[in-house]
């Protein structure tokens, strides 16, 4: 089987996400035109058996392997959706064979839920979420409890770092699937209302090459000052007044940074958000994913 930036990777882990995540990522494939692959990675130590009620296929039967399961999965999704489900299961560091599967398999997205299975948090992001993130060379689309059929409204924080034209250019791609709308937004508040100025002429030369290239888009300031929100809860806020269908946000906003954590407004925007998130991590494989 062969990619090459068509696929749509899932991964999984059995539990009663699954059925959204699969749905999410076929409202993706469906205007891609890319197949989906779903990946049970077998976390060295820990079992795999796990009943759920509320998915379409039960997991119960204690006796079947990881493989077994995602085979069954993965053809009663094809039948379901009418669409190309692949399939594998890989056992290992779960954070390393799903960065490194969607590296191999050119994967053109990564979607999962902000937690898993073992996740007691629901504002949470789990660890294997958090490292897919920070490190994946495609974009990941996480998702809470909401998910979209159509990404009408597009909405899109600026900042003022340096790889911001590897986020326009996806913004633009999306924009193009979709036809979708696109809003900058820019948050002022203490520490960087002296860089105003810089703020506002970025954005409004990003809007003017969104234009350039047929990209419906918007701009808004946000004056940020009260002390009570952080610039996370302004953009959720924002995201959920102008009904947002998904935020695009740039990973890697602060300095200080550890192998296991992203910056601290896209972890908290990936964390409260309700809806979708694009996570794009600068480099050089990433706009060609997309």
């Amino acid at each position: 089987m062969e990619y090459k930036y068509d696929n749509i990777l899932i991964p999984i882990d059995f539990s009663h996400k699954t059925d959204l995540l699969v749905e999410q990522g076929y409202y993706l494939a469906r205007l891609m035109n890319s197949s989906m692959t779903l990946l049970h990675v077998v976390n060295k130590g820990n079992g795999i058996t796990y009943k759920d009620q509320k998915s379409f296929v039960s997991y119960s039967e204690s006796d079947e392997d990881a493989y077994t399961k995602i085979r069954r999965l993965a053809n009663h999704y094809s039948k379901i959706y009418d669409h190309e489900v692949n399939y594998d299961v890989l056992a290992g560091n779960v954070f390393d064979q799903i960065v490194n599967y969607a590296k191999e398999t050119s994967a053109r997205l990564i979607v999962m839920g902000k937690s898993g299975k073992t996740s007691l948090l629901t504002n949470s992001i789990g660890k294997y979420a958090a490292q897919v993130v920070r490190n994946a060379d495609c974009p990941v689309f996480t998702i809470n409890s909401i998910i979209k059929s159509s990404f009408d409204k597009i909405l899109l924080p600026l900042d003022l770092s340096k790889q911001i034209k590897d986020i326009i250019s996806i913004a633009i791609s999306f924009s193009r699937y979709y036809g979708s709308t696109m809003k900058l937004l820019t948050v002022i508040n203490d520490t960087n209302f002296t860089e105003e100025k810089v703020f506002i002429e970025k954005m409004n030369r990003t809007r003017d090459f969104l234009f350039e290239n047929n990209v419906a888009c918007g701009t808004e300031t946000i004056y940020n000052f009260t002390g009570n929100l952080s610039v996370a809860d302004r953009i959720i806020q924002y995201s959920i007044d102008t009904e947002s269908d998904v935020i695009m946000l740039m990973t890697r906003q602060e300095k200080d940074w550890r192998d296991t954590f992203i910056g601290s407004t896209a972890t908290n925007v990936i964390k409260n958000s309700l809806v979708p998130v694009i996570s794009i991590s600068p480099n050089n494989n990433t706009k060609k994913n997309i």
